[in-house]
Protein backbone atom coordinates (compact mmCIF):
# COMPACT_ATOMS: atom_id res chain seq x y z
CA UNK A 1 0.00 0.00 0.00
CA UNK A 2 1.29 3.58 -0.77
CA UNK A 3 0.70 6.78 1.39
CA UNK A 4 -1.35 9.67 -0.54
CA UNK A 5 -0.19 13.45 -0.63
CA UNK A 6 -0.91 15.26 2.35
CA UNK A 7 -4.60 15.40 3.18
CA UNK A 8 -6.62 18.62 2.83
CA UNK A 9 -7.64 18.63 6.23
CA UNK A 10 -4.30 19.73 7.69
CA UNK A 11 -4.23 22.91 9.68
CA UNK A 12 -1.26 25.63 8.60
CA UNK A 13 1.01 24.60 11.63
CA UNK A 14 0.91 20.67 10.22
CA UNK A 15 1.60 21.92 6.63
CA UNK A 16 4.58 24.04 8.20
CA UNK A 17 5.73 20.73 9.53
CA UNK A 18 5.54 18.29 7.14
CA UNK A 19 7.21 20.97 4.54
CA UNK A 20 10.17 21.05 7.08
CA UNK A 21 9.90 17.32 7.91
CA UNK A 22 10.05 16.50 3.88
CA UNK A 23 13.44 18.93 3.28
CA UNK A 24 14.71 17.68 7.07
CA UNK A 25 14.17 14.39 7.51
CA UNK A 26 15.70 12.50 10.55
CA UNK A 27 15.05 15.48 12.58
CA UNK A 28 13.77 16.45 16.28
CA UNK A 29 10.73 17.95 17.39
CA UNK A 30 12.84 20.83 18.44
CA UNK A 31 14.57 21.27 14.69
CA UNK A 32 11.50 20.86 13.09
CA UNK A 33 9.59 23.79 15.13
CA UNK A 34 12.67 25.66 13.96
CA UNK A 35 12.40 24.87 10.30
CA UNK A 36 8.80 25.49 10.24
CA UNK A 37 8.56 28.64 12.49
CA UNK A 38 6.08 27.65 14.81
CA UNK A 39 6.47 26.49 18.19
CA UNK A 40 7.87 23.33 19.61
CA UNK A 41 4.72 21.93 21.63
CA UNK A 42 2.69 23.18 18.19
CA UNK A 43 5.55 21.05 16.49
CA UNK A 44 5.15 18.42 18.69
CA UNK A 45 1.67 18.11 17.84
CA UNK A 46 1.87 18.21 14.32
CA UNK A 47 4.28 15.70 13.95
CA UNK A 48 1.53 13.22 16.29
CA UNK A 49 -0.94 14.21 13.61
CA UNK A 50 1.17 13.77 10.66
CA UNK A 51 2.11 9.79 12.23
CA UNK A 52 -1.96 9.26 12.57
CA UNK A 53 -1.87 10.22 8.41
CA UNK A 54 1.06 7.89 7.43
CA UNK A 55 3.42 11.31 6.42
CA UNK A 56 5.37 10.47 9.16
CA UNK A 57 7.35 8.03 11.72
CA UNK A 58 9.63 8.52 14.64
CA UNK A 59 12.42 6.44 15.93
CA UNK A 60 12.80 6.87 19.51
CA UNK A 61 15.60 8.48 20.92
CA UNK A 62 17.77 6.34 22.74
CA UNK A 63 18.71 6.12 26.73
CA UNK A 64 21.73 7.67 28.13
CA UNK A 65 21.56 6.75 31.90
CA UNK A 66 18.92 8.20 33.26
CA UNK A 67 18.24 11.13 30.54
CA UNK A 68 16.71 10.04 27.10
CA UNK A 69 17.60 11.35 23.72
CA UNK A 70 15.02 13.18 21.62
CA UNK A 71 13.24 11.02 19.05
CA UNK A 72 14.32 11.91 15.58
CA UNK A 73 11.31 12.38 13.24
CA UNK A 74 11.03 11.03 9.20
CA UNK A 75 8.95 11.36 6.23
CA UNK A 76 7.71 8.98 5.31
CA UNK A 77 8.35 8.00 1.00
CA UNK A 78 5.65 7.37 -1.06
CA UNK A 79 6.28 3.84 -1.70
CA UNK A 80 5.89 2.32 2.02
CA UNK A 81 4.20 -0.52 3.40
CA UNK A 82 1.19 0.05 5.87
CA UNK A 83 1.38 2.95 8.42
CA UNK A 84 3.36 2.70 11.76
CA UNK A 85 6.37 0.97 10.34
CA UNK A 86 9.30 0.41 12.72
CA UNK A 87 12.61 -1.17 13.00
CA UNK A 88 10.32 -4.29 13.17
CA UNK A 89 9.37 -3.79 9.62
CA UNK A 90 12.67 -4.71 8.28
CA UNK A 91 11.48 -8.28 9.40
CA UNK A 92 9.44 -8.90 6.75
CA UNK A 93 6.63 -11.88 5.90
CA UNK A 94 7.83 -14.45 3.12
CA UNK A 95 7.03 -13.49 -0.87
CA UNK A 96 3.54 -14.55 -2.01
CA UNK A 97 4.08 -18.01 -3.34
CA UNK A 98 6.00 -18.69 -6.66
CA UNK A 99 3.75 -20.17 -9.91
CA UNK A 100 2.78 -23.36 -9.99
CA UNK A 101 4.77 -25.80 -11.92
CA UNK A 102 3.74 -26.15 -15.71
CA UNK A 103 1.62 -28.74 -17.03
CA UNK A 104 3.07 -32.09 -17.83
CA UNK A 105 2.95 -33.62 -21.26
CA UNK A 106 0.43 -36.04 -19.53
CA UNK A 107 -2.01 -32.95 -19.68
CA UNK A 108 -1.81 -32.36 -23.59
CA UNK A 109 -5.08 -31.88 -25.50
CA UNK A 110 -6.84 -34.79 -26.33
CA UNK A 111 -7.04 -34.01 -30.35
CA UNK A 112 -3.22 -35.07 -29.94
CA UNK A 113 -4.18 -38.33 -28.43
CA UNK A 114 -5.77 -39.28 -31.42
CA UNK A 115 -3.74 -38.76 -33.95
CA UNK A 116 -1.77 -41.93 -32.85
CA UNK A 117 -2.30 -45.26 -34.93
CA UNK A 118 -4.96 -47.60 -33.52
CA UNK A 119 -2.54 -50.06 -33.47
CA UNK A 120 0.18 -48.74 -31.84
CA UNK A 121 0.95 -49.73 -28.12
CA UNK A 122 -0.63 -47.06 -25.51
CA UNK A 123 2.61 -45.81 -23.36
CA UNK A 124 1.59 -45.12 -19.66
CA UNK A 125 0.77 -41.66 -19.15
CA UNK A 126 3.40 -39.38 -17.47
CA UNK A 127 3.30 -39.39 -13.73
CA UNK A 128 2.19 -35.94 -12.77
CA UNK A 129 4.15 -33.59 -11.19
CA UNK A 130 3.34 -32.09 -8.40
CA UNK A 131 3.31 -27.74 -7.85
CA UNK A 132 5.92 -27.10 -6.38
CA UNK A 133 6.13 -25.07 -2.85
CA UNK A 134 7.36 -21.76 -2.43
CA UNK A 135 9.73 -21.06 -0.08
CA UNK A 136 9.46 -18.58 2.63
CA UNK A 137 12.31 -16.21 2.87
CA UNK A 138 14.42 -16.25 5.83
CA UNK A 139 12.73 -13.48 8.18
CA UNK A 140 15.49 -11.24 8.84
CA UNK A 141 16.61 -10.00 12.45
CA UNK A 142 16.66 -5.72 13.53
CA UNK A 143 19.43 -4.16 11.27
CA UNK A 144 19.99 -7.15 8.64
CA UNK A 145 17.81 -5.21 5.97
CA UNK A 146 19.75 -2.21 6.76
CA UNK A 147 22.95 -4.15 6.37
CA UNK A 148 21.84 -5.68 2.97
CA UNK A 149 20.73 -2.30 1.61
CA UNK A 150 23.94 -0.84 2.68
CA UNK A 151 26.24 -3.29 1.14
CA UNK A 152 24.29 -3.12 -2.15
CA UNK A 153 25.01 0.43 -2.24
CA UNK A 154 28.73 -0.01 -1.48
CA UNK A 155 29.05 -2.57 -3.83
CA UNK A 156 27.48 -0.11 -6.99
CA UNK A 157 28.86 2.96 -5.57
CA UNK A 158 27.84 5.11 -8.62
CA UNK A 159 24.61 3.50 -9.15
CA UNK A 160 21.45 5.18 -8.37
CA UNK A 161 18.57 3.61 -7.42
CA UNK A 162 14.82 4.01 -5.69
CA UNK A 163 13.49 1.49 -2.39
CA UNK A 164 10.99 -0.27 -4.88
CA UNK A 165 13.91 -1.39 -7.54
CA UNK A 166 16.38 -2.20 -4.79
CA UNK A 167 13.20 -3.84 -3.01
CA UNK A 168 13.38 -5.99 -6.23
CA UNK A 169 16.84 -6.91 -6.51
CA UNK A 170 16.40 -8.01 -2.49
CA UNK A 171 13.72 -9.65 -2.58
CA UNK A 172 12.22 -7.43 0.39
CA UNK A 173 9.34 -4.90 -0.29
CA UNK A 174 9.47 -1.81 -1.03
CA UNK A 175 8.81 0.05 2.42
CA UNK A 176 11.17 -1.52 4.45
CA UNK A 177 13.65 -0.20 2.13
CA UNK A 178 12.60 2.90 1.75
CA UNK A 179 13.00 3.10 5.79
CA UNK A 180 16.28 1.02 5.44
CA UNK A 181 17.32 3.53 2.99
CA UNK A 182 16.08 7.12 4.58
CA UNK A 183 17.85 5.91 8.16
CA UNK A 184 21.01 5.31 5.99
CA UNK A 185 20.28 8.85 4.62
CA UNK A 186 20.45 10.06 8.32
CA UNK A 187 23.48 8.86 9.38
CA UNK A 188 25.51 9.96 6.54
CA UNK A 189 25.80 6.60 4.79
CA UNK A 190 23.45 7.03 2.03
CA UNK A 191 22.58 10.31 0.24
CA UNK A 192 19.22 11.31 -1.57
CA UNK A 193 20.12 12.20 -4.97
CA UNK A 194 16.33 12.49 -6.47
CA UNK A 195 13.28 13.64 -4.26
CA UNK A 196 10.89 12.53 -7.46
CA UNK A 197 11.01 9.84 -7.51
CA UNK A 198 12.90 8.89 -5.36
CA UNK A 199 16.52 7.65 -5.87
CA UNK A 200 19.61 6.87 -3.52
CA UNK A 201 23.38 5.89 -3.69
CA UNK A 202 26.01 4.60 -1.45
CA UNK A 203 28.54 7.99 0.40
CA UNK A 204 31.48 7.40 0.73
Amino acid sequence: MTTTNAPAGLKTSEQKALAALTEHSGATAAQIAAYAGIGGSTAGKALNTLEGYNLAYRERGAMTGSRKEADLWYHRPVETTPEHISDEAETEAAPEATEAAPETEAEAPAEEAHEAPAAAETPAPAAKTPAAKATPAKRLARGDLRQMVYDHLAAHPAEEIGPSGLGKLLGRSAGAVANALAKLTAHGQAELTSDSPRRYRFKA
